[in-house]
């Protein structure tokens, strides 16, 4: 008789957690980092952005497959007292990705040349809802700071 209680009582459990409602899903959480640290006199910019998101002639020009689970990341060191365009040269630079699991993934930079200096491209493939923290360590001269930026963004993919 103990055993029959135990089994309709977990039946009851069962259907009501399977037929409840979960209602909307949580927004993704807002984006609110100033995309920028400053270490001494250098400041390192950044942004992480979906490829979907870039107007195709950009991502053309810079060779970048526009795919909804791909994100570029784009980075930049400049003078920290500049207001113009120049852009440093990293002497060192190093960026990870790093999974909701601690996962850690070397990502492969590419310099791009541009007018008032470099720029510093990679890709990342995202998940949907999944966060993803970016890690970036950059030096412009050996008796410079080390500058590291790190950050967490989420995206909604559908």
């Amino acid at each position: 008789m103990l055993l029959r209680t135990q089994i309709l009582a977990l039946t009851c459990l069962f259907l009501g957690a399977c037929s409840s409602d979960p209602g909307e899903p949580r927004p993704a959480r807002e984006f609110s980092d100033p995309g920028f640290v400053t270490a001494g006199d250098v400041q390192l910019h950044y942004a992480l952005t979906l490829t979907g998101d870039l107007p195709p002639a950009i991502a053309g020009s810079y060779d970048i497959v526009q795919r909804p689970n791909l994100a570029l990341l784009t980075i930049t060191l400049a003078p920290a007292a500049g207001a113009g365009t120049e852009r440093l040269t990293a002497l060192e630079l190093d960026a990870q990705a790093i999974t909701l699991m601690g996962e850690r993934r070397a990502l492969s930079l590419r310099r791009v040349n541009e007018l008032g200096g470099p720029t510093y491209l990679a890709t990342v493939t995202v998940r949907h809802r999944e966060p993803i923290t970016i890690e970036i360590r950059a030096r412009t001269d050996t008796g410079g700071p080390e500058i590291t930026a790190r950050w967490t963004r989420e995206f909604d993919l559908e």
